[in-house]
């Protein structure tokens, strides 16, 4: 039976050290025994695989789905229509489709700089790093930062600390994700 992972959404601006609170954060987390997946927005776009190779020639001859194995790994491609042709389409349908389809088999999600899809949102703080708002009235659940401490915020340093409340927070309320 397949369930819903807990997705915890870490956002803040360029710099701030989201990637090094997701890289601290997994490793803890496993060691609770809770399966872990990632998910990263990449706003301006990414080049997933080398113009020329042969994963990518199957992408530009229309496959709807690529799966690229090595000995270090998986990647899997899906075909370019994921992303809604309509304008006007809700592109939050398709990041929800897209963690339902593949993160089913992890119990949480910690999806770095993309926060309309989320259960539980963290903001990424850091001194000399421009502060950037978080979009509409998210509520924040809680502020890593190397900032003077206060009842919201956590530093760097005891990031231990996070990991033991996400996993505690699984363990007493299994999580559904949501969209705000």
């Amino acid at each position: 039976m397949s369930h819903s992972p807990l997705i915890i959404s870490v956002v803040g601006p360029s710099g701030a050290g989201k990637t090094t609170v997701i890289e601290r954060l997994i490793p803890m987390l496993r060691a609770t025994g809770l399966r872990v997946g990632t998910s990263k927005h990449a706003s301006h776009g990414y080049i997933a695989d080398r113009e020329g190779s042969d994963s990518w020639r199957h992408q530009h001859a229309g496959a709807d789905t690529v799966l690229l194995v090595g000995p270090e790994g998986a990647a899997v491609f899906l075909a370019r229509q994921v992303a809604h042709p309509d304008p006007d389409a809700d592109p939050h349908h398709d990041i929800g489709r897209l963690l339902a389809e593949h993160m089913h088999n992890v119990d949480v999600v910690l999806s770095e700089g993309y926060a309309p899809v989320h259960d539980l949102l963290i903001e990424v703080d850091r001194n000399g790093v421009p502060p950037k708002p978080v979009p509409g009235s998210r509520a924040i659940w809680l502020t890593v930062t190397d900032r003077p401490d206060g009842a919201d915020r956590l530093s760097f340093d005891a990031l231990d600390d996070l990991a033991a409340r996400i996993a505690d927070r699984i363990a007493t309320e299994p999580g559904t994700t949501h969209q705000e």
